[in-house]
């Protein structure tokens, strides 16, 4: 998806994000069948459209969709227990890295760390957390779809 390139809105919104160096360090893992940068963006920007179609918190939900997988284990290279200890930890691992590279509002803070529900066991409590969650979900699903059928 190259429409957000074009949105200058959203790119102004992302910016600080999209131009860190650790951030982009995300390009370097599969996830979903296609890279956890890509993954990242296609969430983000679908969750940015959505929630400001509805008229609230754009801002949060383009910069925590940004940000919701912002960690670095290789699910290729571990095994399977290492593999389910990411699925339920990783929105903790992506909440902590990410308060190291940039200030989270709270609503950032709770997208990040609910966008797992109900496999995370922490529930949303913002809509734009709620968006996030099911674009992610809806985003994964997709990818893998498509990487299989692309090859």
């Amino acid at each position: 998806m190259k429409k957000y390139s074009k949105d200058e809105k959203y790119l102004e919104t992302v910016d600080e994000i999209l131009n860190n160096e650790e951030f982009k360090k995300l390009k370097e893992y599969r996830h979903h069948g296609i890279d956890r940068l890509t993954h990242s963006i296609n969430v983000s920007y679908r969750s940015y459209r959505i929630i400001k179609f509805l008229g609230l918190n754009s801002k949060a939900a383009a910069r925590a969709g940004l940000l919701h997988d912002f960690f670095f284990v290789n699910n290729q290279k571990v095994k399977l227990k290492e593999r389910t200890k990411v699925l339920f930890k990783h929105p903790l691992y992506a909440l902590e890295n990410s308060k190291k590279h940039f200030t989270l509002t709270k609503v950032e803070e709770n997208i990040i760390k609910t966008h797992m529900f109900p496999i995370g066991l922490r529930i949303p409590i913002y809509i734009e957390s709620w968006v996030v969650d099911l674009v992610d979900d809806f985003m994964s699903v997709h990818e893998r779809i498509y990487s299989v059928f692309k090859k």
